[in-house]
Order: C-alpha cells, then sequence, then structure tokens
C-alpha cells in the first residue's frame, strides 16, 4: 500500500471515529474512500480503534455460517473489536439511547476465555477453544457510521468491516459452565422488542457452531498478529434477526435454559 493511499484511508478512519463521537449523524462516503480489498479494510478498522482510544474487551465475528455470507454478500467472515467503553457484564441495564440512536439489537453466542490462546500455538481447533471458554448469552447492538449511495454487495462489505463490523456495544449475560452438550444451530431464543413479535430466529444451517466460529476468529486475528488473553469476550455472530429500537423501548432476549437478558432504553 503506498503512502497516498494510506493518506485517504486514513482519512476514512478519521471520518469513522468522527461519527462514533456524534452517532446521530452518520457520514456520506464518497466511492474513493471505499476499502478496496480487505487489507484496505482492516487498516482503516485498526486505524479507527487507535484513534478512538475506547479500549479493548475481545472480538466478535459476523457472517459465521456459510449461507448468512451468500444472503449478505460476503467472502468471508466479518471480524471486529468489542470496544471495553460500550461493553456491559449483567443480564439487566440501563442504557443511554443517545449512544445508540437508530441501531439494532441482535442475540448472540459469545464466550470469554478462562485461558490464553498464544499466538505461537495457532491454528486452534474448535475443540481446544471449548476447554478454555464459558458461555455467554449476549446482545450486541449493531449500527453503522456511515452512509453510502450506489454500491455494490462487495463494496459494502468491506466497509462494514472498516467499521468495524458494525458493531457499536455488547451486553454479556450471566456466565453459563456447561454448555458443551447445547444444539446451538437448533436452540431457540425469544427476542422481543417492548412485547413486539419475536425476532425470527437463525437456525440450522443460517447459524454457526460457536466454538468453530471462535476458533475461526482466534486462527484469523494470530495470522494478523492480533493476540488474545484471558478474560476478553469473544462473540460468534447473529442468532437471530437483527430488531430496531429506539428511546424508551425494553428489549427481553429469553434463551431459554441460558437465561435471560433485558434492556431499558
Amino acid at each position: 500500500m503506498n503512502d497516498a493511499r494510506k493518506a485517504v484511508l486514513s482519512e476514512l478512519a478519521a471520518t469513522l471515529a468522527a461519527s462514533w463521537r456524534d452517532p446521530a449523524n452518520p457520514a456520506m462516503i464518497d466511492p474513493q474512500f471505499y476499502p478496496r480489498d480487505r487489507s484496505e479494510a482492516y487498516f482503516v478498522q485498526d486505524l479507527m480503534h487507535d484513534e478512538l482510544g475506547q479500549g479493548l474487551a475481545g472480538w466478535k465475528v459476523g457472517a459465521t455460517s456459510q449461507k448468512m455470507r451468500e444472503l449478505d454478500g460476503h467472502d468471508d467472515v466479518i471480524p471486529g473489536r468489542i470496544f471495553a467503553s460500550r461493553s456491559y457484564v449483567g443480564a439487566r441495564q440501563n442504557l443511554s439511547i443517545e449512544q445508540f440512536p437508530g441501531a439494532r439489537a441482535e442475540t448472540e453466542f459469545a464466550f470469554r476465555l478462562t485461558a490464553t490462546p498464544h499466538l505461537r500455538d495457532a491454528p486452534w481447533t474448535a475443540g481446544e477453544m471449548e476447554s478454555m471458554m464459558t458461555l455467554h448469552p449476549a446482545i450486541e447492538i449493531i449500527g453503522n457510521r456511515y452512509r453510502l449511495e450506489g454500491a455494490s454487495k462487495a463494496e459494502n462489505s468491506l466497509m462494514t468491516i472498516a467499521d468495524n463490523g458494525g458493531g457499536i456495544g455488547f451486553v454479556f449475560g450471566d456466565p453459563v459452565d456447561d454448555w458443551q452438550t447445547i444444539d446451538f444451530q437448533q436452540h431457540r431464543i425469544n427476542l422481543t422488542v417492548s412485547g413486539g413479535v419475536p425476532a425470527e430466529n437463525f437456525l440450522g444451517e443460517m447459524r454457526c457452531l460457536p466454538a468453530q466460529a471462535a476458533a475461526d476468529l482466534v486462527n484469523h486475528l494470530a495470522a494478523r498478529g492480533h493476540a488474545l488473553q484471558a478474560g476478553d469476550f469473544i462473540s460468534t455472530g447473529a442468532a437471530s434477526v437483527p430488531q430496531p429500537f429506539t428511546a424508551g423501548d425494553h428489549v427481553h432476549a429469553d434463551f431459554g435454559a441460558l437465561g435471560v437478558i433485558e434492556l431499558a432504553f
């Protein structure tokens, strides 16, 4: 990547960081700033993280099933950071709508690392990851800090990566220690906003195997030189259709035997 291109992408990162601080006003992005490939998109995401200084609670990954990638036009998984400043641990939270205007809530299966997956030991398998993770039902709050006009699916995919994978905030429910026998691809979740119609579940081939998604994420990050530590969170992609919410709404996610998460805005 030459210096001129780095300057263009640095300007995009600064624009996205500014929109993070003013979330009610997403920026219109000119096509000259669109990342041309994944390496450029990761470059922007990394710069935005550095500029914001929000701290790091872990990593998320989206488009973790082949069917989801086909549906949304992604050619691989979509990684992003879990910012410490917008991470909340506990099944009941009162959150400020000013931080999340125009956002949506989606249920996910997340984990907290109980040991450190060292870079030198990569690649990691799903079975190895299972032994060092505690399950947390979770809600990701998603949205974008930009607007595009006339972008292709591929351009939208790369901009999503650049914009931290669309991640804004995370709420992690109570830990579940005994989770390895759960049939995650058929596990139903009841997600509602202020008592409305429940969100459709992504089931079967639409939903990933979470431990495999965690391994894929750790290995992807290792290849980019990013290390995770014991205590970090990993989240493994949408388990239900994202739902919009606004001021005064209550988001209720019932994961059955895995617990309940309740949010008030």
